[in-house]
């Protein structure tokens, strides 16, 4: 759980410092969570990890999106993770800490 919240700081800090709305955060966080999805069902489908970012990142929702710049992070940090914490609830975690933090003005 704290990698998962070290990796969400990472990612969001990484984010430009521009106020969002709730929908810009709704549509981040949902990109966000799809990538993490199509990780965790690439390594258990037995890819490799680089084999799986390329795929991620040449698929339709993310390939030309400013979303490409999470892939790397985001399929890195799933492939640390115990096999037994590759289920739907690891994406469901990290779609609502996204939805949850709350980026301070500096």
């Amino acid at each position: 759980m704290m990698r998962l919240l070290s990796l969400i700081a990472a990612c969001l800090i990484a984010a430009p410092a521009v106020a969002e709305t709730s929908e810009q955060k709704a549509e981040r966080c949902a990109a966000q969570a799809g990538i993490v999805e199509a990780a965790v069902t690439l390594r258990q489908d037995g890819r490799r990890q680089k084999r799986a970012t390329r795929k991620i990142l040449k698929s339709d929702p993310v390939k030309g999106t400013k979303y490409e710049a999470n892939v790397d992070v985001l399929v890195a940090w799933i492939y640390t993770l115990p096999a037994a914490q590759l289920n739907a609830d690891t994406v469901q975690t990290f779609r609502q800490a996204c939805l949850d933090f709350e980026q301070k003005p500096e």
